[in-house]
C-alpha cells in the first residue's frame, strides 16, 4: 500500500525523476493546450489530418479527440471513434488500445462510467499485452477515477497504486502527480482532509517544477476542496481564485466550470447568496456546452437550493427536479443522494410530507450505500489485498502455462469460479449476520446503559440528600454539609462516568460504593454500618470490572435486609478472584429473604420487582453473550445455631480484564 511520509528522502527521489518519452494518452481531468471554440491546435490538427496516413493520422486524429474533449464530447468521441476504426484496419494495435482509452475518457466525461470501464478495460488488456508500461499506468489512473465516481473506493485506490508504481518505476514525473493526485482525492472522501492536502500539495510541487499550468490549476482547486471541509472559507477561496484565474489563461473550461462551482459554494457559506448564485447560473451555462452532465446536475441542484431558501419555490422546483432526473441517468449515488436531501426539505417546506418522506427515504438509503461499506476499514487492509492479488495473478499466469489443452483450461476456470462464487456468498453472508449481531449487541448495551443510569440517578435518593444538605445548613454545620456536599458530587461524577464504560478499575468502582453507602447510611439515619474488602494481590488501578453491577445488591440489603431489622444492621461486600473470574460478595446481617417477602405482601407490594435488578439481569446476559464467560448469581440465606433467618449473602461472580 502507498503511504505518504513526506520528508527530505522522499522529497529527494521525486526531484531525482527525469522526464521520459512523450507518450500520445491523455489524463481524465487535465489539459495542457487551450481548449476554446476557436481554437487553432484544433484548426492545425484538421488541416493535417487529410495529409498524413499511418501512424501519424492516429496521432492526428487522437489529438482533435482530446481537443474537442472540454468543447464537445460528442465530437470527442466521434474523433476517437474514427481512430478506433483506421487503427483496426490498418493492423495497429497500439493505436486500438490508444483510441479505446481515449474513447472512454469521453464516455467518462459525459457520466457513463460503465462504458468508460468497458473501454478503459479493453486498452489495458492490449497494453498489458505489449508491455507498454507508461500506457498501462495511465489507464490504470483512467479506471480508478471511474470507480471512485461509482463509490468503490477500495477498486479506485488498487488502480491508483498501480499507477503509483508503474510511475516510480518509469522515472515518470507526471504520472507520479496523477497517482498522488488521485490518492488525495479517495482520502478527501474518507473525510482525511490533513492527509489528502498532504498528497494534493506535493502534486502541486511536482506540476509547477514541469511547469504544466493545468496541472497546477487541478491540485490548487483540490487543495480548496480541503480547506473548505475544514470551514476556512479564505483559504479555500483564495486557492479557487487562483485555480479559475490559470484555467482561464490557459482555456480549461473544465477547470473553469470546476472553480465556478467550488467558488460558489463558498459564497453559500459565507452568506453571499446572490454572488454564489451567479456563480451557479454560469457552471450550468458552461457544463450544458461541454455536456458535462454531472455538473449541470450539480449545479442545477445549487440553484434551486437557492431558489428554494429565497422562497421562490416556482424556479426552485425546476432546478431540483431537472437536477434529480440528470443525476438518475448517471449513476451516481453521492450525487443522487444530494438531490433528494434538498427535494425532502422542499416538500417538507410546501407542506407535502407525503413527498418529503419519499425524498428523505432515498436519501438515507443512498447515504447508507456510499458510507456503510466499511471502506475506511478497506484502507488498513489495502496492503495486504494488494500482496495477494500478486500471489493470485502469479498462479494464475502458471496454470495457464502448465495447462495447455483448451477444455482442462476452462473447466478449471469454471471450477475456480464457482469456488469463488460460493466463497464470496458465504463470506458476504457471514459479514452481514457478523455486522448485524454487533449492531444488536451495541444497541442493547446502549439501552441498558441508559436505564442503568436512571436507576442511580434515584429522584428519592437525590432527595434525600439535597435535603441533608439542607438540614446541615439549616443547623449551623457548615462542616458537616460541605463533607456531605463533596461526598454527593463526587458519587454523580463517578455514576456519570461509570455508566458509559464497559469496564473501570476496581478502585473506581469501590469509591462509588464506598460513597454510596456512607450517604445511604446518612439516609437511613446511621441504621448500618459496612465494610468492603478486596483481596490482597488485586492491582486495583490495573484491574477492571463492569461497574455497578453489584450496587443493586446492596440496595437490597440496605431496603429489604438491614432496613427493616430491630437495632443496628450490618452489610459486609467483599472482591476475591475465583477461577478466571470476580467473586462480589454481598452479605448482610438483616431480616432474611422470607420475612422481607412477608413484609412486602402486607404492605401489598408482593409482587414488586427491583428496576435496577431488572437492569442488572439484563446487564449480566449481554455480559455472557459478549464475552462467552458465565456470569452467574447466586443468592445464600444465612441461619443461626437455632436455624432462625439471620441475613442474606450475595455471590456475583463476573469477568475482569488485567490491564
Amino acid at each position: 500500500m502507498v503511504t505518504l511520509k513526506i520528508n527530505r528522502d522522499r522529497k529527494r527521489r521525486y526531484k531525482a525523476v527525469l522526464p521520459v518519452r512523450i507518450v500520445f494518452f491523455f489524463f481524465l481531468g487535465s489539459a495542457s493546450l487551450p481548449c476554446l471554440p476557436q481554437n487553432p491546435v484544433i484548426d492545425s490538427l484538421k488541416q493535417r489530418l487529410g495529409q498524413v496516413e499511418g501512424e501519424e493520422r492516429i496521432r492526428v486524429l487522437i489529438g482533435l479527440s482530446y481537443n474537442f474533449l472540454r468543447i464537445s464530447v460528442d465530437e470527442s468521441l466521434e474523433y476517437g471513434r474514427q481512430a478506433l476504426d483506421y487503427s483496426e484496419r490498418s493492423g495497429n494495435r497500439r493505436g486500438v488500445a490508444r483510441a479505446l482509452n481515449m474513447i472512454g475518457v469521453g464516455h467518462s466525461s459525459a457520466g457513463d462510467y460503465e462504458s468508460a470501464l468497458s473501454y478503459h478495460g479493453q486498452a489495458l488488456d492490449i497494453f498489458t499485452e505489449l508491455h507498454d508500461s507508461v500506457a498501462m499506468g495511465i489507464t490504470h489512473n483512467n479506471i480508478g477515477v471511474n470507480f471512485k465516481k461509482q463509490g468503490d473506493y477500495s477498486q479506485a485506490v488498487n488502480h491508483y497504486e498501480n499507477a503509483y508504481e508503474i510511475a516510480l518505476q518509469l522515472g515518470d514525473r507526471k504520472g507520479i502527480h496523477y497517482a498522488l493526485n488521485n490518492l488525495g482525492n479517495v482520502y478527501f472522501d474518507w473525510a482525511k482532509y490533513d492527509r489528502a492536502r498532504e498528497y494534493f500539495s506535493l502534486a502541486l510541487e511536482i506540476s509547477r517544477e514541469q511547469g504544466d499550468l493545468s496541472a497546477v490549476a487541478i491540485a490548487l482547486n483540490n487543495i480548496g476542496e480541503t480547506y473548505n471541509k475544514m470551514q476556512d472559507w479564505d483559504q479555500a477561496l483564495s486557492h479557487y481564485r487562483k485555480s479559475l484565474r490559470i484555467s482561464r489563461e490557459t482555456g480549461a473550461r473544465k477547470g473553469i466550470l470546476n472553480s465556478l462551482m467550488n467558488i460558489g459554494e463558498i459564497y453559500v457559506h459565507i452568506d453571499k447568496q446572490d454572488t454564489a448564485l451567479r456563480y451557479f447560473l454560469d457552471a450550468i451555462g458552461i457544463s450544458r456546452e461541454l455536456g458535462d452532465q454531472t455538473n449541470y446536475a450539480y449545479a442545477s441542484i445549487k440553484a434551486g437550493e437557492f431558489y428554494m431558501n429565497d422562497g421562490n419555490y416556482e424556479k426552485a422546483i425546476g432546478y431540483l427536479l431537472e437536477g434529480l432526473e440528470v443525476a438518475g441517468g448517471l449513476n451516481e449515488p453521492k450525487l443522487e443522494k444530494d438531490v433528494n436531501e434538498s427535494l425532502s426539505e422542499y416538500y417538507r417546506a410546501r407542506g407535502d410530507f407525503r413527498a418529503a418522506l419519499d425524498h428523505y427515504m432515498r436519501f438515507t438509503e443512498l447515504k447508507d450505500t456510499l458510507f456503510n461499506r466499511e471502506s475506511r476499514q478497506e484502507i488498513n487492509e489495502l496492503e495486504t489485498k494488494y500482496e495477494t492479488r500478486k500471489k493470485e495473478d502469479e498462479i494464475r499466469i502458471q496454470q495457464l502455462t502448465i495447462e495447455k489443452q483448451q477444455t482442462r483450461f476452462t473447466i478449471g476456470v469454471i471450477f475456480f469460479a464457482l469456488i469463488a462464487l460460493t466463497a464470496y456468498l458465504l463470506f458476504n453472508r457471514y459479514q452481514l449476520k457478523q455486522k448485524n449481531y454487533r449492531a444488536e449487541l451495541e444497541r442493547k448495551n446502549i439501552e441498558i446503559e441508559q436505564r442503568l443510569l436512571r436507576t442511580q440517578m434515584n429522584p428519592h435518593f437525590i432527595f434525600n440528600s439535597l435535603n441533608s444538605i439542607n438540614s446541615f445548613i439549616a443547623g449551623n454545620n457548615p462542616d458537616a454539609a460541605r463533607e456531605f456536599l463533596t461526598k454527593f458530587a463526587r458519587l454523580m461524577r463517578y455514576i456519570l462516568e461509570n455508566s458509559r464504560k464497559s469496564f473501570v478499575p476496581v478502585e473506581d468502582e469501590v469509591n462509588t460504593l464506598q460513597l454510596n453507602m456512607e450517604l445511604e447510611r446518612l439516609r437511613f439515619s446511621n441504621k448500618f454500618d459496612f465494610t468492603i474488602h478486596v483481596e490482597e494481590g488485586i492491582d486495583t488501578e490495573c484491574t477492571f470490572i463492569p461497574p455497578m453491577l453489584v450496587q443493586p445488591f446492596i440496595e437490597n440489603a440496605i431496603i429489604h435486609g438491614v432496613g427493616p431489622k430491630e437495632g443496628q444492621g450490618h452489610i459486609s461486600v467483599s472482591l476475591s478472584r475465583e477461577d478466571g473470574l470476580m467473586l462480589c460478595a454481598v452479605e448482610d446481617d438483616g431480616i432474611g429473604r422470607k420475612k422481607a417477602m412477608e413484609l412486602r405482601e402486607k404492605a401489598g407490594k408482593p409482587g414488586h420487582k427491583s428496576l435496577g435488578m431488572q437492569v442488572t439481569k439484563e446487564r449480566i446476559d449481554l455480559l455472557t453473550e459478549r464475552t462467552g464467560k458465565t456470569v452467574s448469581v447466586q443468592i445464600i440465606d444465612l441461619a443461626d445455631d437455632q436455624g432462625r433467618p439471620s441475613g442474606t449473602r450475595i455471590e456475583l461472580r463476573i469477568p475482569f480484564e488485567v490491564e
